[in-house]
């Protein structure tokens, strides 16, 4: 490419950390190679996501992405990584004014597990876990303690079980007198029994449930914004410490495309629910993967960078 310089494009945070771009852009290469062995009629839109990147220099010397294109597949590492930073400023924006609104209110964080299951049976078990939640949501005794909630469905594979774990990561919001009350406060014996009969399980499942506590240096209020984030983490499909073969990650990724194929992996309910659409977020699965946080459309002034994917070296160069 003659317009484009030997000048390689980088990409670095006001707190001074790369943002690798590269890197990502290399296992969303990889992605679409598989998806292409695979058949899916996807993986041209994958190969063509985040070629080109234009961004305003910031007065701080710091980067802005003001356009690109995304292909937005469900295990694209470029499209999760913006769909974190997207999470990451919607959830701490709306329990900040949760807690600005319910000043009283106590958080806990909650953690519900099924048994593994195989890749063909995922899609159902991702069904019927979020069918599960709902019922649990609306038991009694949770609902009427219930301020509001964020959730996020994960799943990770077991190489050693040849098998995969959904799980959900819940934060959720309580009222003051939950911890006071013994009509009120549910013990991890009690959660746990309430997510078997909300699940119509005949084993007892792992639950985990704890109160949110203050962090070291972030007070209580760092602790649960750091909770409200935690739940979406731009996750690998291949664990790269694990030595899997080509056949093994082609069948990774066919089953969960296959397991996630219209699934709404984050859910808010309640207060949360509402302050979400009072404050007009845009859809976090959906939705523009170019602004994250606290953006506008306008261009902001500042010298234009344009970056371009270089297929040969493997790498993004900046545009003469």
């Amino acid at each position: 490419m003659s317009d484009v310089k030997n000048q390689v494009f980088q990409d670095i945070s006001k707190t001074g950390k790369d943002r690798k771009w590269r890197e990502r852009k290399l296992k969303n290469i990889e992605l679409a190679g598989q998806l292409d062995i695979l058949g899916y009629r996807s993986f041209e839109r994958v190969y063509q996501c985040a070629e080109v990147l234009k961004f305003v220099e910031q007065s701080d010397g710091t980067k802005k992405l003001y356009q690109s294109y995304f292909c937005k597949n469900k295990l694209c590492a470029l499209c999760n990584w913006r769909r974190s930073m997207k999470y990451s400023y919607q959830a701490s924006k709306i329990v900040e004014e949760a807690m600005i609104r319910q000043p009283k209110g106590r958080f806990l964080f909650l953690t519900l597990t099924v048994k593994n299951v195989i890749g063909q049976e995922l899609n159902q078990a991702m069904t019927d876990i979020l069918i599960g939640f709902n019922r649990l949501m609306k038991y009694k005794k949770i609902d009427k303690n219930m301020i509001g909630f964020l959730r996020a469905t994960e799943v990770t594979y077991s190489k050693k079980l040849d098998s995969y774990h959904p799980h959900l990561h819940v934060l959720l919001m309580v009222k003051p007198g939950y911890f006071r009350s013994k009509d009120d406060y549910l013990n991890q014996e009690e959660w746990t029994e309430l997510w078997k009969k909300a699940m119509k399980l005949d084993y007892t499942p792992m639950v985990d449930i704890r109160a949110v506590k203050a962090d070291k240096g972030k007070g209580l209020k760092g602790a649960i914004l750091e909770t409200a984030k935690y739940p979406v983490k731009p996750f690998d499909v291949i664990d790269e410490k694990t030595d899997f073969t080509a056949q093994e990650k082609l069948q990774i990724v066919d089953d969960m495309l296959t397991g996630l194929h219209r699934k709404r992996q984050i859910g808010f309910g309640k207060l949360f629910k509402e302050i979400k659409k009072q404050f007009d977020f845009d859809d976090l699965e959906d939705g523009n993967l170019v602004q994250t946080g606290d953006e506008t459309e306008s261009r902001a002034t500042g010298r234009e960078i344009v970056a371009i994917w270089n297929w040969e070296r493997k790498n993004y160069y900046i545009k003469s």
